[in-house]
């Protein structure tokens, strides 16, 4: 027993230093909180079984996230049918995509992603609130007394915004001189 305490409290203290990154790249692939609370929990445990395989020469980050794809790609496959969920295709097509960006890549762009929600009318803000942790597109369209078809264009032009802002932020993240 006291063989495992040691390996015990190093995965606990790169667990805790991390979890915030692992979280933040499984909740920006898997949209609904309690899903993605889900997944880490999933990926939380198949790290702490798979400890004992894991290089310390690599990152801690790199290796989670690297297991947190697999769990997403599974959780995707089962649920792809359901709401605010995209066909497998897209999804593994979106999983790969964000396992080519590196740790502080994904962190510029959640910052960037939280500057542009800040930045978009309080409205639009609720409406993606309502639609992504309150029941879902119908759901929302039905509180709302709006069609489904007007919010799924809603949310397009929301997202759409958003993506445009988080390109111009990054850009001018990394090329401040572009202001002057």
């Amino acid at each position: 027993m006291s063989e495992d305490r040691p390996a015990t409290v190093e995965f606990a203290e790169c667990l805790r230093r991390h979890q915030s990154q692992v979280y933040g790249y499984i909740h920006s692939l898997v949209r609904d909180l309690n899903d993605a609370d889900d997944v880490f929990q999933q990926t939380t445990l198949i790290l702490w079984n798979k400890f004992a395989e894991y290089d310390r020469q690599r990152s801690f980050v790199a290796w989670a996230c690297g297991v947190a794809r697999i769990e997403v790609a599974s959780f995707l496959r089962t649920r792809s049918r359901q709401r605010l969920y995209f066909t497998d295709d897209l999804n593994l097509l979106l999983v790969e995509a964000q396992e080519k960006l590196t740790v502080d890549e994904l962190e510029e762009r959640r910052a960037a992603l939280v500057r542009c929600m800040q930045k978009l009318r309080e409205r639009d803000r609720q409406l993606l609130d309502a639609c992504y942790s309150n029941g879902g597109v119908n759901a929302t369209a039905q509180r709302q007394g709006r069609s489904a078809h007007s919010v799924h264009n809603s949310l397009r032009r929301i997202r759409r915004a958003l993506f445009e802002c988080i390109r111009r932020t990054l850009v001018q993240d990394a090329h401040p001189e572009l202001l002057k």
